[in-house]
């Protein structure tokens, strides 16, 4: 057991850090986007790039990725040759645990919509729900940030939502695993327009039974989480068995249906999605017991 005594007049406040990133080494705008994004999440809160070539290009390409990707970042000077941004949004104004529980919904919600757009053969929907999978991104990447400065500077830890040090690694875990949980959503919204409809009724209703049974594994598993609640994580844990027994079952009833086989592959791509949603699930609430039994022992 370790105590960590913080004497609040030792809490500086600390300059603003910057960066800058020179474009003329890379060879295209991917490489400058992921630099960029590398020095957003380690913390750094200006960054500034020099462009020699494609300035253009470059620019409107990482606009395009603060934009789509990145939470609370501003444009604060720009030039033919240079541009600075700015990260306003602080961890004191968003917690953690209230981004996760953000990314928590929105991924839920486009799980349910990927389903209603298969149901109903909504491509329409479909399409939204996948092009919703940046917001749960940006989230993402923004308690990446928290945490990775938490681990950097311990003063932030209380800051930022978190009882301990040790907090960061579990729930930098399950941030992973809700991103996930988005991403098969969204691709459970892109292989619906590749069906051929109809459907047969009975193959829609086993694979939303499958779908509310996984949604229902994510949902326990993150209520084990808020309350470091074992018990409630291991019930969410054992639900995962009954999602892949629906699996096995949806299988054989779309191999016996006839179905032509981009629809047959399109259906398999979907069940595997629902079943790793679940699995995903399981591994936040096996985290929740490790958070549960650490603040125990703490």
């Amino acid at each position: 057991m370790s105590l960590l005594i913080i004497p609040k007049e030792e809490k500086k406040k600390e300059e603003p850090s910057e960066v800058l990133i020179d474009t003329s080494t890379a060879e295209k705008p991917e490489d400058v986007a992921r630099e960029f994004i590398a020095c957003y999440l380690v913390g750094y809160d200006i960054i500034r790039l020099r462009f020699r070539q494609r300035a253009t290009e470059y620019r409107a390409y990482i606009k395009d990725i603060i934009r789509r990707k990145l939470v609370g970042v501003e444009t604060i000077e720009e030039s033919a040759t240079h541009m600075a941004t700015h990260c306003l949004l602080g961890h004191v104004e968003f917690p953690v645990k209230d981004a996760l529980s953000r990314m928590h919904v929105l991924a839920q919600s486009m799980h349910k919509d990927a389903m209603m757009a298969l149901k109903n053969g909504d491509f329409s929907l479909a399409k939204d729900v996948a092009q919703r999978d940046d917001e749960v991104d940006r989230l993402y990447f923004f308690v990446i940030r928290q945490l990775k400065m938490a681990v950097q500077n311990r003063f932030m830890i209380e800051e930022i939502g978190l009882s301990t040090s040790r907090d960061c690694l579990g729930y930098r875990l399950i941030a992973k695993s809700i991103e996930r949980i988005a991403d098969h959503a969204a691709r459970i919204g892109q292989v619906t327009p590749t069906l051929k409809y109809p459907i047969i009724d009975n193959i829609i209703v086993s694979i939303s039974e499958m779908s509310n049974t996984s949604i229902r594994v994510c949902q326990e598993a993150m209520k084990s989480v808020y309350q470091l609640n074992i018990k409630q994580a291991n019930q969410a844990i054992a639900k995962t068995s009954k999602v892949t027994k629906l699996e096995k079952e949806t299988i054989e009833q779309i191999l016996l249906a006839k179905l032509s086989i981009r629809t047959v592959l399109g259906l398999r791509l979907i069940l595997e999605s629902i079943r790793r949603t679940a699995e995903y699930g399981a591994d936040i609430a096996e985290i929740a017991i490790n958070l549960a039994k650490k603040g125990k022992f703490s």
